[in-house]
């Protein structure tokens, strides 16, 4: 199921699916990719399409996490307010007076993250970030009977951002929640896609990975089952062109290009496929940008020490403000993604991945 990349990326971001709640999005790819290859899933919920090419080996993934942050419900108070638990990296203070959704079995509720009222807090009080654990949900109910009982909230229900999808006053502007990482899965439905109608010395395995932002676990599921023999991990980059940061601390710019890892917390790259991710950048006539993140990690940190070792690498597609309920990414980073990870593929025949082995 083809579409354009627009509406692909638009529908991806608007879906909801928190660590551990992936099921949605799990079913959107394997509905778009069940025409391109065999479809499975592992038993964490990453979704797998295998994709046969000119040669059974090497086996290669493109990984690509299908969870995003958000929160799961700890306790209704007997006033109605829920008290949650983060999935995944929150920094306390992008939280308050975000509108939020409760995913409940009886459908969607809408909510308001909230505190103490302003006018209440005393001067030392003011001067201080709110902690999340004094932060409430509030989703209009009457007490805890009616947030239960009625409207059907329970301990354990997701709670996603509710923010939407929109193209920006500059159309190649994109704004959405969830770009870490449904910007990466929509680069690998895209680079499968392609590659069903080219042909590449490999066989390909697209994996949408389970709960990587709390730890990497579809990770280190996916790639016992896949088993394969190099990979590469499709991610975003953290673009450092806001103000307040500097280019010491992230120079990734939005609208430069595509993005190579050259270190990130939770694994350094196979240094020859770090080259030739690179080198084939420029062959495309892009400009190849390098991203080091000194915390946390991507889905390579489990898959690069699979058995005996993965050669590994991870490509990002330039992303502003993520973290957070709404973020922003530029459309030809993405498209010039999509073309790096496809040139890449198609060159990872048995000899070039036998080279990649340290000598």
């Amino acid at each position: 199921m083809k579409q354009s990349s627009v509406d692909l990326l638009a529908e991806l971001s608007n879906l909801d699916g928190p660590s551990g709640y992936e099921a949605e999005v799990a079913r959107y790819v394997a509905a778009h990719l069940s025409d391109t290859g065999a479809v499975a899933y592992d038993n964490l919920g990453s979704v797998i399409c295998e994709v046969a090419g000119s040669a059974d080996s090497p086996r290669v993934m493109l990984a690509a996490h299908i969870d995003e942050i958000g929160f799961m419900v700890k306790h209704v108070t007997e006033e109605g307010y829920l008290v949650l638990s983060a999935l995944g990296g929150w920094w306390d203070q992008v939280l308050l007076a975000q509108a939020m959704t409760v995913l409940t079995s009886k459908g969607p509720i809408p909510g308001v993250i909230a505190s103490k009222a302003p006018h209440l807090l005393t001067e030392e009080e003011r001067n201080k970030v709110v902690k999340r654990q004094d932060m409430f949900l509030d989703i209009g109910a009457r007490d805890k009977q009616q947030a239960m009982e009625k409207l059907g909230v329970l301990p354990g229900d997701a709670v996603v951002p509710a923010t939407r999808f929109h193209r920006m006053a500059d159309p190649d502007m994109l704004m959405g929640k969830a770009w870490d990482d449904r910007a990466g899965v929509a680069v690998m439905i895209e680079t499968l896609q392609a590659l069903a109608d080219k042909q590449h010395p490999n066989t390909v395995f697209g994996v949408g990975t389970a709960q990587e932002e709390v730890g990497l676990r579809g990770a280190q599921t996916s790639v016992q089952t896949i088993a394969p023999q190099v990979a590469l991990v499709l991610e975003v980059a953290i673009c450092g062109d806001v103000p307040g940061t500097k280019d010491s601390e992230a120079d990734v710019k939005l609208g430069g290009g595509p993005t190579v890892y050259i270190f990130e917390g939770s694994a350094i790259p196979n240094l020859r496929l770090r080259d030739m991710a690179m080198e084939t950048c420029k062959e495309l006539g892009f400009e190849c940008q390098v991203s080091a993140l000194e915390r946390g990690g991507t889905d390579a940190g489990r898959i690069h020490v699979h058995a005996s070792g993965v050669p590994s690498v991870v490509l990002g597609v330039p992303a502003r403000h993520i973290h957070a309920h709404t973020g922003i990414i530029e459309l030809n980073d993405y498209r010039q993604t999509v073309e790096l990870t496809v040139a890449l593929v198609r060159k990872l025949d048995a000899d070039t991945v036998a080279s990649l082995r340290p000598q």
